[in-house]
């Protein structure tokens, strides 16, 4: 779904979908903060969300997935400071494995 130029808010009834391994949305026009129902993704290994207008922090419960042996392998968000402030906070170190 990424470079599509979907608008909005993430739902997190994308969550509902627990056999979904692959989740790129970057690159569009979402907006709003990452839902925290992400983190009950057990089978989601990349979520590709940078290049969009996301705030806040990443959930805890996203970050709990990276530490799992089959977890995320791949995490992105727009969590540097390219611009002078930082869209989405990563806070929990090594959550993020890219920041755009």
């Amino acid at each position: 779904l990424n470079d599509n130029f979907l608008e909005g808010t993430i739902s997190p009834l994308i969550a509902n979908l627990q056999n979904l391994e692959f989740l790129q949305l970057h690159n569009n026009l979402l907006f709003g903060t990452i839902p925290e129902a992400f983190g009950l993704m057990r089978n989601l290994r990349v979520l590709e969300l940078h290049g969009n207008m996301l705030s806040g922090s990443m959930p805890e419960s996203v970050c709990e997935n990276r530490d799992d042996v089959d977890g995320l392998i791949q995490l992105t968000a727009d969590c540097d400071d390219t611009f002078g402030f930082v869209m989405v906070e990563c806070s929990i170190p090594e959550c993020c494995t890219a920041c755009s």
